[in-house]
Order: structure tokens, then C-alpha cells, then sequence
């Protein structure tokens, strides 16, 4: 009796690290989108003139090309030395631009969302900006989202 229970014992500690070891397998977002790591100058050349023209003498800490794109049609994840994380697709247009609590460069913003954030929310700075299907999402240094169309005319406060 003592035998099978210890064999009944050994055949479920088997059979649940074999599950967390099969759930383990995939990378860490779970969506089986793998990613290489590539050289600056392998992307297209839209974002390596974006990237110098906007984030002039930053250099790379490292870009990734993911093998399928984002929900926002992103290809490329480009972390810079100073924090910044900028998402590119295919074609090397950018479609995200993460400040990590620093502000975005002002020409990359349309202008009527730089006017309207300037008149509603004085002494605030867009720190992300997302191109998305219908529009842009921002964020706010004071951790707001607010979501524009494509002309950029504001549509809410996102929660």
C-alpha cells in the first residue's frame, strides 16, 4: 500500500513539473512573438532619419525586430541610453514614443494637440505619445491619458 501511494505521489509531482515546465517554453509575454536583436543599421532608413533628427547624438541601447507585428503594427522596439523607447513598423514609421517620464520631442506632436495641452493643462509635458487606428493617445508628466482623433481634436480623458 505504502508503494503505491509513494508511486501515485511520484507520477503527480511528475506530472505538474512537466506543466510548469511546458508553460515556461514560451518567451515572457505569452503571445509567441519572438524577437531578435539587430543593429542600428538594419532598420529602415525612416526610423534611423527619425531617430537622429529628433534624438540627435543618443545612441541605442539596444533594438529589437519582433518576428510579428504589435496590435499597434509595430516591428521594431528602439531603447535609447537616455530612457527613451520608441516603437517603429514595418516601414519604419514611428508609432509609439515613450519618454519614461520625459517629455517628447515637441515636433514629433501635431500641433493642435501641443496647443490644446498647453491651454488645458499648463506646466504639463506629453511624456508618450501612441499613434493608434482612429487617432493619438497621450500621457501626461501627471500621469494622465487623453485620447485625440486623427486631426488632433481632443475626445476624453482616458481611464
Amino acid at each position: 500500500m505504502k508503494s503505491i501511494r509513494n508511486l501515485l505521489a511520484t507520477a503527480f509531482l511528475a506530472s505538474i513539473t512537466a506543466f510548469l515546465l511546458a508553460s515556461c517554453s514560451n518567451d515572457d509575454n505569452n503571445d509567441g512573438n519572438t524577437s531578435t536583436v539587430i543593429e542600428f543599421s538594419a532598420l529602415p532608413e525612416n526610423a534611423r532619419t527619425f531617430l537622429t533628427t529628433h534624438f540627435p547624438g543618443v545612441e541605442s541601447r539596444m533594438i529589437k525586430q519582433n518576428a510579428i507585428a504589435d496590435d499597434d503594427g509595430s516591428i521594431y522596439d528602439v531603447y535609447l541610453n537616455n530612457g527613451f523607447e520608441i516603437d517603429f513598423d514595418s516601414n519604419g514609421n514611428w508609432t509609439d514614443v515613450d519618454g519614461n517620464t520625459q517629455a517628447v520631442p515637441t515636433a514629433i506632436v501635431p500641433e493642435a494637440i501641443t496647443t490644446y495641452v498647453t491651454a488645458n493643462y499648463a506646466g504639463q509635458t506629453i511624456n508618450t505619445i501612441e499613434i493608434e487606428r482612429t487617432g493619438y493617445d497621450i500621457e501626461l508628466s501627471n500621469g494622465l491619458d487623453l485620447v485625440f482623433d486623427s486631426q488632433g481634436q481632443f475626445i476624453r480623458i482616458d481611464s
